[in-house]
């Protein structure tokens, strides 16, 4: 949830942190001294040690809270973690046949915590993995979507015709009318483009005996993300 703060705001919140910090550390010193440290630096000291642990606390229950209590999801943000499967249908067009490739079966494994988001796509060719994550909200709407970019690398049997390559993908939720389906594109350093829709078939992020819903098909082409 922490991206869903403007960089100003963040900025803001690390500077204070850093500065209660600061002078909590400073508390130690004058304690080594036998000193006595100003009543700011003590209230730094307690307010340092709060913030530490209701941060520590809120990483390990916020999935139980959100699960427990759905408004807060759609007043902050959905819990994504989990394996989702779908499918991935690419707008290249084949020279060959003058047609874009079929369908292709992706699962994508999502990892998301208070403070960060990661994503895996797999299909049965290659794999990707995001490289910056980027949350956006729009809570009226009950819409959510999450921006990434990410780096592609094919199975070495088909990278004679599937380069390794970078793009951008967004997955957005629609948590009025589906909270289990993402739905997004992707665009790719090759000039392709696709569509991605995907739902999700556990709230555990495992990449072992899922893998066999991408691989369940060759992808044929240039139809991976």
């Amino acid at each position: 949830m922490w991206q869903l703060l403007t960089w100003q705001k963040q900025a803001l919140v690390a500077t204070a942190l850093a500065i209660a910090l600061a002078w909590a550390v400073d508390v130690v010193f004058y304690w080594l001294y036998g000193e006595r440290a100003p009543l700011l630096h003590f209230v730094s000291l307690f307010a340092t040690i709060i913030t530490v642990g209701v941060a520590g606390v809120a990483s390990l229950t916020w999935r139980y809270v959100w699960q427990k209590l759905p408004a807060i999801a759609r007043k902050t943000f959905p819990d994504l973690n989990g394996t989702w499967a779908g499918t991935l249908i690419s707008t290249w067009i084949d020279p060959a046949t003058n047609k874009s490739p079929p369908p292709t079966p992706v699962t994508i494994w999502i990892r998301q915590t208070l403070f960060s988001v990661s994503i895996k796509l797999r299909t049965g060719e290659s794999s990707s993995h995001s490289t910056r994550c980027l949350l956006e909200a729009e809570h009226e709407a009950g819409r959510f979507r999450v921006w990434y970019s990410y780096d592609n690398k094919p199975k070495a049997e088909v990278a004679h015709r599937s380069a390794r390559h970078e793009g951008v993908a967004w997955l957005e939720m629609d948590i009025d009318t589906d909270p289990t389906r993402l739905a997004g594109q992707y665009y790719t350093s090759r000039r392709t483009t696709g569509d991605i829709d995907v739902r999700r078939v556990s709230r555990n992020v495992r990449a072992s005996g899922n893998d066999r819903i991408a691989s369940s098909r060759s992808n044929t082409g240039t139809a991976c993300p």
